[in-house]
């Protein structure tokens, strides 16, 4: 897998570099995990500091676009969906409680 930053932008207000990035591969899409670690190797960000909001391939092409924000600390990435932290595996989805149902109306 190749990796070439195509912009880097600073968003002071937010506290994070938006990053975007081409990718190529050999044979199927590359994994988050694969990725995440390519971006931090290319950037030398740390990985808890590294969310990838989405990862987009070509379809009948082995190309394709990713886009990340690396924020400067911890506490900035609470701004991020967590959704998107759960999937990066930088946070751990909570249970929700079981509704109970109403008795049957006879």
């Amino acid at each position: 897998m190749e990796l070439s930053i195509t912009n880097k932008k600073e968003n002071k207000a937010l506290g994070r570099t938006e990053i975007t990035a081409a990718i190529s591969f050999d044979k199927a899409m590359p994994s988050r995990k694969d990725l995440r670690e390519a971006l931090c190797a290319a950037t030398g960000a740390p990985a808890d500091q590294l969310v990838i909001i989405s990862a987009r391939g070509s379809f009948g092409t082995q190309k394709g676009v990713v886009l990340a924000h690396v924020y400067s600390t911890k506490e900035g990435m609470k701004l991020e969906k967590k959704y998107l932290l759960i999937r990066d595996g930088l946070a751990q989805k909570t249970e929700k409680a079981a509704k109970k149902k109403a008795p049957a109306k006879k």
